[in-house]
């Protein structure tokens, strides 16, 4: 019989240790404790998630000290919550807190004083207590409850009652941090392996890593086994559980190399049109009929490379980012993709903060970090005058940075362009005055603040911003953070018409959270003409390296180099993106 807790819960139960772990993590954050701290229990639980059914054996054993992101003291915590169910630290952290903050705080708007307010006024201490006390109008009767409040809070907890748990899912950059560290394990047993999936066709969010290897796959595993990122091993359905909690499947190949990395790297839809395609031709792309969409067995033909299977389907090659299941074969009955922008077509680096905003370099540390990369030039855009969440630039600072970069353009061969990154405002208006945009090299336009109107007055706000009369940028279009924020409402369609008919181009913003505009939504750009600017939106010297990102979503949207203002050398671009009615 399993062992119970006090609380008549089951002390060995790894999803009963993952939740306290990230009850944990939620007091710790209400109380403002260090983030470090709350970000340790909160990737533990995590950690716990992924080990699963296995967290038994490595706890005797005393092995969770060598998973990534478990130290000693978390692997105590871990170890008395699964032997005794309990936990002397979250016991004490309770009683410091209103009874089920830790719950609670899962509701966006549930601040501390207003759970305190709560649990003393109606004894709330749980998501059902509020639901209930917001549908009978209980909350608007107390001090600091509006009934727009209460009407919040109660879809909140609607919302928190229905929600479903989601696969544990990585951003890009983290996705491939975690490939990277895989890929030289696995290296070490000389077998030869490709990335496929949704990592190869750089997809912003992963929830599965695969990886083709030829070779041995049983000794991949126990390579993978000694792993700090590995939690958990799972070899019958050829898995491993990374402490992230994404699981990393592994596909052995023998002798179809080829037809392996189509049909693992595309969509389904990609790979069932590829199968249709081949089908009139008398074969198969796979051994499965069924994963082709078809009902008729027909013999596989085996290929090589991945080359060599589209050429014999009359097709040029599709590169990996653009196997959606769209409308690529159509293309690729056409022409080749070669002319896709690559990371190395980028001569400029767009969109860059530095100290006198909220980035952490200097206007000429920015400028030789460029330069050390080969770039031609870099545009100095910090923030706005009204941005002073981000230590926007005011006026009488904005002409001591003119005269910073003019000092920095002397000791550097790059070309330092003095832009700013406006804030659009609430009605639409671009901050500083005009006269002072007419004086800038380059113009980014950019929403950082109301990002919850409605659908009308967020498309409006957009459509007045765009048509203003002078060259500007639109920058991190959606303003969306990946696993944060979702996109802005708006009537997107005709936002870019606007964009269209007035003097402008659209970012993609190649920071990792952002991503942005979407890659779903750049067909919609080039089919209206409007030019691109890859942006890193770089707060430090590091910030350089999203470039790649950038590139990557901008060939996912099939962008191709000569669409991209950035790839246009120094004198070309600084006159395309010149604050002028005609651009």
């Amino acid at each position: 019989m399993t062992a119970q807790g006090g609380d008549g819960f089951a002390k060995q139960d790894f999803r009963r240790v993952a939740g306290s772990l990230q009850e944990i993590a939620a007091l710790l954050g209400l109380g403002g404790r260090e983030k470090f701290r709350v970000r340790a229990y909160e990737q533990a639980a995590r950690v716990v998630k992924a080990v699963g059914p296995d967290l038994g054996r490595l706890v005797e054993r005393g092995e969770l000290s060598r998973l990534s992101g478990i130290g000693p003291a978390l692997a105590r915590q871990i170890q008395e919550l699964w032997e005794r169910g309990e936990s002397t630290y979250l016991d004490r952290l309770r009683n410091e807190y209103p009874a089920g903050a830790g719950e609670l705080a899962r509701i966006p708007g549930m601040t501390l004083k207003r759970m305190r307010s709560l649990s003393a006024a109606l004894g709330i201490a749980s998501i059902a207590d509020l639901e209930l006390a917001c549908e009978v109008g209980r909350l608007r009767a107390l001090p600091g409850f509006a009934e727009k409040t209460e009407q919040r809070l109660l879809q909140a907890c609607r919302a928190a009652r229905e929600e479903r748990t989601e696969a544990p899912s990585l951003i890009l950059p983290a996705a491939l941090e975690l490939a990277n560290e895989i890929e030289a394990a696995l290296l070490r047993g000389s077998d030869e392996l490709t990335w496929v999936g949704a990592l190869r066709r750089g997809e912003e969010i992963v929830s599965e890593l695969e990886l083709a290897v030829r070779g041995d796959l049983e000794g991949a595993f126990r390579q993978l086994e000694r792993q700090s990122r590995i939690a958990r091993i799972d070899s019958a359905s050829g898995t491993a559980y990374s402490t992230a909690g994404v699981p990393i499947c592994l596909h052995q190949v023998r002798v179809d190399w080829g037809n392996t990395l189509v049909e693992r790297t595309g969509t389904a839809r990609h790979v069932q049109a590829l199968a249709a395609r081949a089908a009139p031709r008398g074969f198969a792309i796979a051994d499965s009929a069924a994963a082709e969409g078809l009902r008729v067995a027909l013999p596989v033909r085996r290929f090589s490379s991945e080359r060599d299977l589209y050429e014999a389907l009359g097709l040029y090659w599709v590169p990996p980012e653009l196997r959606q299941g769209g409308d690529e074969i159509q293309q690729a009955e056409q022409a080749s993709f070669e002319d896709l922008v690559k990371l190395q077509d980028i001569v400029g680096m767009v969109h860059c903060h530095t100290d006198y905003s909220d980035g952490q370099n200097s206007i000429l540390e920015m400028a030789r970090a460029a330069q050390e990369l080969g770039m031609q030039y870099i545009t100095i855009t910090d923030h706005s005058m009204s941005a002073q969440y981000a230590r926007g630039v005011p006026l009488h600072r904005l002409y001591q940075q003119w005269d910073e970069i003019s000092a920095a353009q002397q000791q550097v061969q790059i070309q330092i362009l003095r832009g700013t990154e406006l804030d659009i405002l609430a009605e639409g208006q671009l901050d500083y005055p005009d006269a002072v945009l007419e004086q800038f090299d380059v113009l980014i336009a950019s929403i950082h603040a109301r990002h919850r109107a409605d659908r009308a007055t967020m498309s409006e706000r957009l459509v007045r911003a765009l048509s203003f009369p002078l060259f500007k940028i639109w920058g991190h279009p959606l303003g969306r953070i990946l696993n944060h924020r979702p996109p802005i409402d708006c009537d997107l369609p005709a936002v870019l018409d606007a964009l269209a008919q007035s003097a402008g181009a659209i970012e993609i913003n190649a920071d990792p959270h952002r991503l942005d505009l979407p890659p779903a939504w750049i067909p919609a750009a080039r089919e209206r003409g409007i030019p691109f600017v890859i942006s890193v939106d770089a707060h430090s010297t590091r910030g350089f390296a999203a470039l790649q990102y950038g590139v990557t979503m901008a060939r996912r949207g099939g962008v191709r180099a000569h669409e991209v203002l950035n790839t246009l050398p120094a004198p070309l671009f600084a006159r395309r993106v010149k604050p002028t009615a005609g651009g």
